[in-house]
């Protein structure tokens, strides 16, 4: 499992406790937005479904399960439906790139973004963070013992970490994922402060209702926080954790010509902090994630739509409902690491809808981008 995916999947609450907080963040570090005015998804049908080469994919329901645990509705948390003759990734990657162009380039003072995260839940959060507590104890405990001893100080912390990472990838006896909303407001101007509302109409989903039997006969464990944050200004933030020269006010420079891109895009590679442990084909998926929902030029989402189009391993799998029952068609990538990274674009608008992680087939995070644009305001939502 690579750093950047399971920053992604451990408790939030965590982050609080490590000096590199917002770069293990993964969430809210890809969910940047498009820099073009979107138009209605549900007025046109996609381009390629007038062309016939998708069949009708069924969305699959969901439970939903209030914070308080009680079940609003006993069905399947959702999952990528079965599609027939699905039209091959790179033609649908080549059209998106023709309808990338087409679309007009927007401006404004803040960038904005609403997502909705659905992420698998590995603990019940309360026990999870007095297990924490009991191991940050014992390790301040061991450095007080330790210290002068280097070598057995850094074999102290390589156990801590040991620890720590088994309590992260423990699996409860039943399937359940955690959804939330986030509103941030990014500022265009350097060092202008921009705003955020994390945590909000959080929501707990099963997978079967069989699991869900399961949680009630281990005592309706409450496996979210309900509470909504108040906003919070913020400097800042990074826009790509695997390219740290990236910013919201450069990003717009990138090359709009394939050529361009690409030697920019391998000159970012050979400069990222990933180029040691990762291989490229998944550091070029992750970072086409990061670009494709920021702020660049229509020149450069066409340019980088044709790149992805030119990478082995990327399959369709047709088209397919996201999060919130908006259809798209799926991408999907293999990682070195065992994992799959999904993508479901708009075939109309060639607009990211979702975007994904999958281990042997479940998901264990999907994050759905309801809201994009510009605002002149960090309070306020973009107009449409």
């Amino acid at each position: 499992m690579t750093d950047r995916m399971f920053a992604d999947l451990r408790p939030a609450k965590l982050d609080e406790l490590t000096e590199d907080a917002y770069r293990r963040r993964r969430s809210a570090d890809l969910a940047r937005a498009l820099a073009t005015p979107r138009r209605p998804r549900h007025s046109r049908r996609p381009f390629l479904l007038m062309a016939g080469t998708l069949a009708a994919g069924l969305a699959a329901a969901v439970t939903v399960v209030a914070g308080s645990g009680e079940s609003t509705a006993p069905v399947k948390a959702p999952q990528p439906p079965v599609v027939a003759q699905p039209v091959s990734a790179r033609s649908f990657l080549l059209a998106a790139a023709t309808t990338a162009m087409r679309e007009p380039a927007g401006s404004g003072r803040y960038w904005y973004v609403r997502e909705r995260t659905f992420q698998k839940v590995h603990n019940v959060p309360s026990e999870y963070m007095a297990q924490i507590q009991r191991l940050i104890k014992e390790q301040q405990r061991r450095e007080k013992e330790l210290k002068g001893d280097l070598k057995r100080l850094e074999a102290a912390k390589d156990d801590f970490e040991q620890k720590v990472g088994k309590l992260k990838t423990a699996e409860l006896p039943y399937v359940a994922y955690a959804a939330d909303t986030r509103e941030t407001w990014r500022a265009m101007k350097k060092g202008e402060p921009g705003s955020s509302v994390g945590s909000q109409d959080v929501r707990v989903t099963f997978g079967s209702p069989d699991d869900e039997a399961a949680w009630r006969a281990a005592g309706s464990p409450e496996l979210v926080d309900p509470k909504t944050p108040a906003p919070v200004r913020s400097a800042d933030r990074i826009l790509s954790i695997d390219n740290p020269s990236l910013t919201l006010q450069n990003v717009r420079d990138l090359p709009t010509g394939e050529d361009g891109l690409r030697q920019e895009l391998d000159a970012l590679w050979k400069r990222s902090p990933r180029m040691a442990h990762a291989d490229k084909p998944t550091y070029l998926w992750q970072t086409g994630v990061d670009l494709m929902t920021a702020p660049i030029r229509p020149g450069t989402r066409s340019a980088l739509f044709r790149i992805l189009a030119d990478q082995p391993g990327i399959t369709s799998q047709g088209e397919s409902s996201d999060a919130l029952g908006r259809t798209g068609v799926a991408l999907s990538a293999p990682s070195a690491d065992g994992f799959d990274f999904r993508l479901i674009i708009d075939g109309d608008t060639a607009e990211l809808l979702q975007y994904e992680v999958v281990e042997k087939g479940q998901p264990l995070l999907r994050v759905a981008l309801e809201q994009l644009g510009w605002s002149d305001s960090p309070d306020q939502r973009p107009k449409g």
